[in-house]
């Protein structure tokens, strides 16, 4: 059902990589011009498939998020980790960034001056939401499963027409090597509701380890599964 799902999205939209068919069903295959990069196993019961296509612009890349259903989320950014597009699953739905945005996330500011603002506009479907931010390195920096990461915290705000209906803050990592921020735990507040979910990165598997682009996650999916609450959409890249 849901890889059924993750292939009319992209069949839809036209220009983005289709996911290919499996030969094995406990991997995932890159579609047809890209080339698998990175796999990061979770907590929370989430894996994440990173891998860049010959078609995109240097430094752009992808990532396709499973959880112990299958797919929940598929991205694009670029090398300065501005949101290009993405593809929530539950329900569907297409966000696209407005370009050029007022105040663009900038990596190369984060890294030089410590602190990246950003103010910028994606369409969902139909819908005109802003958002507007920051992230900041903190110092607490980390090395887990032999991979250097810099620890941040970020606020981000999301507005419509009506005002603010979503907020979301937590700490995080980056990864310097990969130029993308890694995940950690992360607070949403939507309709008085707040939802906290940690997605710490455990390992980091590359192209010919074991576990490399494997579709299973394998951390705290009992946990989740006991402890389910549904999905609140907000900051992921």
């Amino acid at each position: 059902m849901v890889g059924r799902l993750v292939l009319a999205v992209v069949m839809a939209v036209g220009p983005v990589p289709m996911v290919a068919q499996a030969q094995d069903g406990s991997v995932f295959y890159p579609p047809v011009g890209c080339t698998g990069a990175l796999t990061i196993q979770m907590r929370s019961c989430r894996v994440a498939n990173i891998y860049t296509c010959a078609a995109d612009a240097p430094g752009e890349n992808w990532k396709l998020v499973l959880e112990a259903d299958g797919p929940v989320f598929l991205s694009k950014i670029d090398r300065e980790t501005q949101w290009l597009e993405s593809y929530d699953l539950f329900p569907t739905q297409h966000n696209v960034l407005r370009l050029p945005a007022d105040d663009p996330a900038n990596l190369t500011e984060l890294l030089e001056t410590g602190i990246d603002t950003f103010d910028f506009v994606q369409k969902m479907d139909e819908r005109i939401v802003r958002v507007v931010g920051y992230d900041r390195l903190t110092g607490d920096d980390v090395i887990i499963d032999g991979e250097p990461l810099l620890g941040t915290e970020f606020s981000a705000r999301y507005e419509d027409f009506e005002g603010t209906y979503l907020t979301v803050t937590g700490r995080e990592y980056v990864s310097v090597r990969h130029r993308r921020f890694i995940g950690g735990v992360t607070t949403r507040m939507q309709d008085g509701r707040e939802v906290e979910r940690d997605y710490t990165p455990i390992d980091f598997i590359y192209p010919d380890e074991p576990g490399f682009f494997s579709k299973t996650p394998l951390y705290d999916c009992e946990a989740s599964l006991a402890r389910y609450v549904p999905t609140v959409k907000g900051y992921d890249q």
